[in-house]
């Protein structure tokens, strides 16, 4: 109430400094402007409580803290949103999808990864390549080997590897998963 209040008087004093000609297209800006902010229910989102699944703006609550469920976050809510700090937590052996662009082929190779990078694959007749493959939300890497050749990685999102650094990221920052 104490904003309408002030946009009255605002437009009052462009009335006088102006003369009808500018009110009106204040006016209209005003209305748009309360149209814009106003809750589902008509009342200016300043005075109207947040409902349930809304921000106290009027638009869906996208936070990962709803006062119901305080410090409880999705799996892939913790994925979209934190998996820069997630990655960090990401160590240890697991099968990635890895594929050779020089010869087209794609392997089940057993990675290491640590700090969320593909740092080395193992290929089962023996050998080894190092990388520096920083894996994204998705799974995704790529980086070339010490021959030049380029190489894309796939890493299993539902792997136990990214389990494991999910909930110790969780542990970390006082969240729980859902």
């Amino acid at each position: 109430m104490r904003r309408l209040r002030s946009l009255a008087a605002f437009v009052s004093a462009i009335g006088r400094w102006g003369g009808p000609k500018y009110a009106s297209p204040v006016l209209i800006v005003v209305a748009l402007a309360l149209t814009a902010c106003s809750g589902t229910n008509g009342t200016s989102s300043a005075s109207a409580p947040a409902s349930a699944g809304q921000s106290s703006q009027g638009a869906p609550d996208t936070s990962d803290r709803d006062s119901g469920d305080e410090g409880t976050i999705s799996r892939q809510e913790a994925i979209d949103e934190h998996w820069d700090d997630i990655k960090d937590n990401l160590a240890g052996s697991e099968d990635v999808q890895a594929c050779s662009s020089e010869s087209g082929n794609c392997y089940t190779l057993e990675a290491d990864i640590s700090s969320g990078s593909i740092d080395e694959i193992h290929f089962p007749k023996g050998g080894d390549l190092e990388f520096s493959a920083e894996i994204d939300s998705d799974g995704n890497a790529s980086d070339t080997d010490d021959k030049g050749d380029s190489w894309d990685f796939t890493l299993d999102m539902n792997s136990p590897l990214v389990d494991d650094a999910i909930e110790d990221w969780a542990r970390s920052n006082d969240y729980k998963i859902q």
